[in-house]
């Protein structure tokens, strides 16, 4: 199975999920990462917990277009272990919500390390709130994916907290640019996490020019290799184009954005295969017949 593509619908607050899926379709796009705000949230017009979870799912449905995630703003590790009972309750929520809607996974961060806070012990936290919630998501059919963020950039630190998990419907959501703004470059967190990302998500940035976004490949993230390193560990799964418009409503509107993100990555992706192509060894040709001495 091929590669597919998605993005989040930070890009676009104001389109309704009607708007996301018929563009998303017209667009090139396979997919659709659905962010959510939570319960009372007016930002976001796609937001599906505006919407009966059965409608969202028939609309995607009838464009051809896949609900692949339900990105949410929770994180796993608080101050208070009340907090943190809070998230994993609302988290499991939207496991449930999920599933209604099909979505093959769940979104939530680990996130900030508080001051003082010792790291593994932090590590330690998130992993166990993982872990419950994996048994939930078990439940539902529906996977759980820790984004890297805040505080938890590295690779090697997010292999370590999967080991802990040793959860099958728990896996990990690997923002390029997050890592690569936090000193972690593409080179090297997909080879150590390898099979443990489930959701690849991308944007590219300039550090200290403007809102510093810009479109893909185009900045210092390292987009194009992120691609060719997800396909040399053999990954199949979905890419996501993220585009912050939801918090920077002044960065270039999504109907301009997404369409050239998409035609970049497939030109990548169709790169790759035909370099995979070429690099096979060709079959030789037939042997040519023996001639026949005349009697």
């Amino acid at each position: 199975m091929a590669i597919k593509l998605a993005f989040s619908t930070t890009a676009c607050p104001d389109w309704s999920i009607e708007d996301v899926a018929r563009r998303a379709a017209e667009m090139g796009y396979q997919g659709v990462e659905l962010r959510t705000l939570g319960k009372n949230s007016s930002g976001l017009a796609s937001d599906p917990v505006l919407s009966e979870s059965g409608k969202v799912a028939s609309v995607l449905k009838a464009a051809g277009i896949e609900p692949v995630c339900l990105s949410t703003s929770l994180a796993l590790n608080h101050k208070h272990h009340s907090e943190t009972r809070a998230a994993v309750e609302e988290a499991s929520r939207a496991v449930a919500l999920a599933a209604e809607i099909g979505c093959t996974f769940v979104r939530v961060f680990g996130y900030e390390l508080r001051p003082g806070e010792n790291r593994q012990a932090a590590l330690e936290c998130i992993a166990a709130s993982a872990r419950k919630l994996g048994e939930v998501g078990a439940e539902h059919g529906v996977q759980v994916l820790l984004e890297n963020g805040g505080s938890f950039n590295k690779a090697k630190e997010w292999w370590w907290v999967m080991n802990l998990v040793e959860h099958p419907m728990v896996g990990v959501a690997w923002n390029a640019a997050n890592g690569a703004a936090n000193g972690e470059p593409v080179s090297v967190a997909v080879p150590v996490l390898n099979s443990r990302i489930r959701l690849a998500k991308v944007k590219d940035t300039v550090l200290g020019e403007g809102s510093g976004f810009v479109p893909l490949g185009e900045g210092t993230v390292g987009i194009k290799q992120f691609i060719h390193r997800l396909l040399g560990i053999g990954y199949d799964g979905y890419v996501s184009v993220e585009w912050d418009r939801l918090w920077l409503p002044s960065l270039t509107p999504a109907e301009e954005y997404l369409p050239d993100a998409q035609k970049r990555l497939r030109g990548w992706l169709d790169e790759v295969a035909k370099a995979i192509e070429d690099a096979k060894p060709k079959p030789k040709g037939a042997a040519k017949p023996k001639a026949v001495a005349a009697h």
